[in-house]
């Protein structure tokens, strides 16, 4: 009897994952990139990210509770300028920035 459910739920959550994005790409032919609607869901998606990492930073939960909200957001900062001097290296910006979010938080925590 509990095998079953756990089998519904495995392919209940397989269906929830895998029908959008099959229905996506099966609907992407149709889709104008430079239209009125896929620019407004590109802010909003813009802007539930920059909500997202703002709360991040300014009520953050866990572990990162624990450090200083300047500390985070001099990291945050510095980063982004690491980010454009780096001419928007990603993979050593983030490494920049984990590495010196490690040290301020070791030194002023």
């Amino acid at each position: 009897m509990f095998d079953t459910y756990i089998y519904s739920a495995i392919v209940i959550s397989a269906l929830a994952t895998y029908l959008p994005r099959f229905l996506g790409v099966f609907s992407s032919e149709f889709v104008n990139e430079e239209g009125k609607i896929f620019k407004f869901v590109s802010c909003i998606s813009y802007g539930i990210l920059a909500a997202l990492i703002a709360r991040i930073f300014i009520h953050p939960v866990g572990a990162l509770e624990e450090t200083s909200t300047l500390v985070r957001l001099l990291v945050a900062a510095i980063t982004i300028l690491v980010l454009f001097a780096s001419k928007k290296n990603v993979l050593f910006s983030s490494l920049f920035g984990v590495i010196l979010f490690g040290i301020l938080n070791l030194y002023f925590n």
